[in-house]
Protein backbone atom coordinates (compact mmCIF):
# COMPACT_ATOMS: atom_id res chain seq x y z
CA UNK A 1 0.00 0.00 0.00
CA UNK A 2 1.80 3.28 -0.86
CA UNK A 3 1.20 6.32 1.15
CA UNK A 4 -0.49 9.38 -0.64
CA UNK A 5 0.95 12.73 -0.91
CA UNK A 6 -1.32 15.50 0.52
CA UNK A 7 -1.36 18.36 -2.14
CA UNK A 8 -0.42 20.59 0.87
CA UNK A 9 2.85 18.70 1.06
CA UNK A 10 3.54 18.79 -2.65
CA UNK A 11 2.95 22.97 -2.09
CA UNK A 12 5.38 22.83 1.13
CA UNK A 13 7.96 20.57 -1.01
CA UNK A 14 8.16 23.16 -4.20
CA UNK A 15 8.41 26.04 -1.70
CA UNK A 16 11.44 24.81 0.14
CA UNK A 17 12.77 23.65 -3.40
CA UNK A 18 12.32 27.24 -4.58
CA UNK A 19 13.78 28.58 -1.30
CA UNK A 20 17.02 26.82 -1.62
CA UNK A 21 17.59 27.04 -4.78
CA UNK A 22 17.16 30.59 -5.15
CA UNK A 23 19.33 30.73 -2.04
CA UNK A 24 21.90 28.98 -3.37
CA UNK A 25 22.06 31.10 -6.22
CA UNK A 26 21.92 34.30 -4.80
CA UNK A 27 25.07 32.91 -2.51
CA UNK A 28 27.52 32.00 -5.61
CA UNK A 29 26.37 35.07 -6.82
CA UNK A 30 27.88 36.93 -4.01
CA UNK A 31 30.83 35.04 -3.53
CA UNK A 32 31.64 35.36 -7.09
CA UNK A 33 30.68 39.23 -7.15
CA UNK A 34 32.63 39.80 -3.33
CA UNK A 35 36.26 38.03 -5.08
CA UNK A 36 35.64 40.00 -8.48
CA UNK A 37 34.53 43.50 -7.47
CA UNK A 38 34.36 44.17 -3.99
CA UNK A 39 37.93 42.88 -2.34
CA UNK A 40 36.73 40.17 -1.01
CA UNK A 41 33.92 41.46 1.37
CA UNK A 42 30.86 40.15 3.43
CA UNK A 43 28.46 42.43 2.08
CA UNK A 44 27.63 40.85 -1.58
CA UNK A 45 27.60 37.52 -0.21
CA UNK A 46 24.90 38.62 2.06
CA UNK A 47 23.06 40.67 0.10
CA UNK A 48 22.85 38.61 -2.75
CA UNK A 49 21.79 35.73 -0.33
CA UNK A 50 18.89 38.11 0.93
CA UNK A 51 17.72 39.04 -2.39
CA UNK A 52 17.53 35.37 -3.53
CA UNK A 53 15.63 34.65 0.18
CA UNK A 54 13.37 37.37 -0.66
CA UNK A 55 12.86 36.06 -3.73
CA UNK A 56 11.83 32.46 -3.09
CA UNK A 57 9.43 34.18 -0.04
CA UNK A 58 7.33 36.02 -2.60
CA UNK A 59 7.05 33.06 -4.63
CA UNK A 60 5.69 31.28 -1.77
CA UNK A 61 3.28 33.79 -1.02
CA UNK A 62 2.11 33.65 -4.41
CA UNK A 63 2.01 29.30 -4.38
CA UNK A 64 0.36 29.32 -0.78
CA UNK A 65 -1.71 32.28 -1.36
CA UNK A 66 -3.11 31.84 -5.12
CA UNK A 67 -6.03 34.40 -4.66
CA UNK A 68 -3.37 37.14 -5.22
CA UNK A 69 -2.70 35.67 -8.67
CA UNK A 70 -2.39 38.19 -11.21
CA UNK A 71 -4.81 37.35 -13.72
CA UNK A 72 -7.51 35.57 -11.47
CA UNK A 73 -10.65 37.26 -10.97
CA UNK A 74 -11.43 37.65 -7.03
CA UNK A 75 -14.95 36.77 -6.00
CA UNK A 76 -16.12 38.28 -2.47
CA UNK A 77 -17.47 35.10 -0.47
CA UNK A 78 -19.88 38.01 1.84
CA UNK A 79 -22.27 39.19 -0.89
CA UNK A 80 -26.03 37.81 -0.42
CA UNK A 81 -28.09 37.66 -3.56
CA UNK A 82 -30.31 39.92 -3.90
CA UNK A 83 -33.96 39.20 -3.12
CA UNK A 84 -37.19 40.06 -5.62
CA UNK A 85 -39.97 39.51 -3.93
Amino acid sequence: MAVEKIPSEDIFDQATANLLVKAGLGLSIGVVASALLFKRRMWPVTFFTGAGVGAAYADAQRIFDSVNTLGLPVKNANTQPKDSA
